[in-house]
Protein backbone atom coordinates (compact mmCIF):
# COMPACT_ATOMS: atom_id res chain seq x y z
CA UNK A 1 0.00 0.00 0.00
CA UNK A 2 1.74 3.38 -1.27
CA UNK A 3 1.96 6.48 1.62
CA UNK A 4 0.45 9.20 1.51
CA UNK A 5 3.85 11.19 0.24
CA UNK A 6 3.68 7.95 -2.57
CA UNK A 7 0.14 8.72 -3.42
CA UNK A 8 0.74 12.59 -3.57
CA UNK A 9 3.56 12.03 -5.84
CA UNK A 10 1.72 9.69 -8.35
CA UNK A 11 -0.79 12.31 -8.56
CA UNK A 12 1.99 14.61 -9.67
CA UNK A 13 2.68 12.67 -12.32
CA UNK A 14 -0.65 11.98 -13.70
CA UNK A 15 -1.09 16.14 -13.80
CA UNK A 16 2.10 16.47 -14.95
CA UNK A 17 0.99 13.71 -17.97
CA UNK A 18 -2.24 15.14 -18.50
CA UNK A 19 -4.78 14.18 -21.01
CA UNK A 20 -2.92 11.45 -23.36
CA UNK A 21 -2.58 12.99 -26.73
CA UNK A 22 -3.67 9.77 -28.75
CA UNK A 23 -5.18 6.45 -28.03
CA UNK A 24 -2.67 4.08 -27.21
CA UNK A 25 -2.53 0.66 -28.59
CA UNK A 26 -3.41 -1.67 -25.48
CA UNK A 27 -1.05 -4.75 -26.37
CA UNK A 28 1.68 -2.25 -26.46
CA UNK A 29 0.60 -0.99 -22.83
CA UNK A 30 0.85 -4.13 -21.79
CA UNK A 31 3.88 -5.02 -23.25
CA UNK A 32 5.58 -1.96 -21.82
CA UNK A 33 4.27 -2.77 -18.26
CA UNK A 34 5.70 -5.80 -18.40
CA UNK A 35 9.36 -5.33 -19.73
CA UNK A 36 9.02 -1.90 -17.22
CA UNK A 37 8.59 -4.30 -13.90
CA UNK A 38 10.97 -7.36 -15.09
CA UNK A 39 13.37 -5.22 -16.19
CA UNK A 40 13.23 -0.80 -15.23
CA UNK A 41 12.74 1.99 -16.95
CA UNK A 42 15.84 1.88 -19.46
CA UNK A 43 14.33 -1.21 -21.00
CA UNK A 44 11.31 0.24 -20.87
CA UNK A 45 12.22 3.09 -23.00
CA UNK A 46 14.04 1.68 -25.87
CA UNK A 47 11.25 -0.89 -25.94
CA UNK A 48 8.68 1.88 -26.13
CA UNK A 49 11.15 3.41 -28.69
CA UNK A 50 11.42 0.23 -31.07
CA UNK A 51 8.30 -0.97 -30.97
CA UNK A 52 6.46 -1.34 -34.44
CA UNK A 53 4.01 0.56 -34.47
CA UNK A 54 2.54 4.66 -35.07
CA UNK A 55 5.96 6.63 -34.19
CA UNK A 56 3.46 9.24 -32.29
CA UNK A 57 2.53 6.23 -29.49
CA UNK A 58 5.93 5.64 -28.90
CA UNK A 59 7.15 9.17 -28.31
CA UNK A 60 3.89 9.31 -26.17
CA UNK A 61 5.08 6.00 -24.34
CA UNK A 62 8.26 7.50 -23.99
CA UNK A 63 7.16 10.75 -22.88
CA UNK A 64 4.91 8.92 -20.33
CA UNK A 65 7.93 6.86 -18.85
CA UNK A 66 10.00 10.11 -18.70
CA UNK A 67 7.38 11.86 -16.57
CA UNK A 68 7.39 8.46 -14.32
CA UNK A 69 10.52 8.48 -13.88
CA UNK A 70 11.04 12.31 -13.34
CA UNK A 71 8.89 12.32 -10.39
CA UNK A 72 10.89 9.26 -9.00
CA UNK A 73 7.82 6.79 -9.41
CA UNK A 74 8.79 2.94 -8.66
CA UNK A 75 8.34 0.88 -11.93
CA UNK A 76 5.27 -0.72 -10.20
CA UNK A 77 3.83 2.78 -9.84
CA UNK A 78 4.65 3.91 -13.47
CA UNK A 79 2.87 0.50 -14.73
CA UNK A 80 -0.38 1.48 -12.69
CA UNK A 81 0.17 4.57 -14.63
CA UNK A 82 0.44 2.57 -17.87
CA UNK A 83 -2.55 0.87 -16.98
CA UNK A 84 -4.87 3.89 -16.92
CA UNK A 85 -3.99 5.65 -19.89
CA UNK A 86 -6.53 3.62 -21.83
CA UNK A 87 -8.80 5.35 -19.34
CA UNK A 88 -7.77 8.51 -19.42
CA UNK A 89 -9.35 10.79 -22.09
CA UNK A 90 -8.02 12.24 -24.84
CA UNK A 91 -7.62 15.38 -25.89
Amino acid sequence: MPTSKELETIRNAIKAIGKSRLPLNKALIKDVQRVLIEKGYDAAVVYAEQAYLAADENAELVRVLTICRHHGLSPEAAAQILDSLSLMEYG
